[in-house]
């Protein structure tokens, strides 16, 4: 199943005070978690941000209701 994955990270101000931003789509095999998608996203962040603070993370399926029912319209 694939899942959009946001994750925002932020340094500290000793560090610079910049963000970085992890937006991708990633497939996930059965059994995998949250925690695991969020793992995932922060070995891709870029280098310096390794104890960053997370100021942002979604794990959403990438699939859109397939009717107008489903919605709740």
């Amino acid at each position: 199943m694939e899942f959009h994955v946001i994750l925002t990270l932020a340094q500290s101000a000793e560090d610079g005070g910049n963000y970085a931003t992890i937006n991708r789509i990633v497939k996930a095999n059965p059994g995998n978690t949250r925690k695991g998608l969020l793992n995932w996203a922060f070995q891709k962040a870029p280098e310096g941000f390794e104890g960053a603070n997370i100021v942002f993370f979604s794990a959403e399926p990438n699939v859109l209701p397939s009717s107008e029912s489903e919605v709740g319209a």
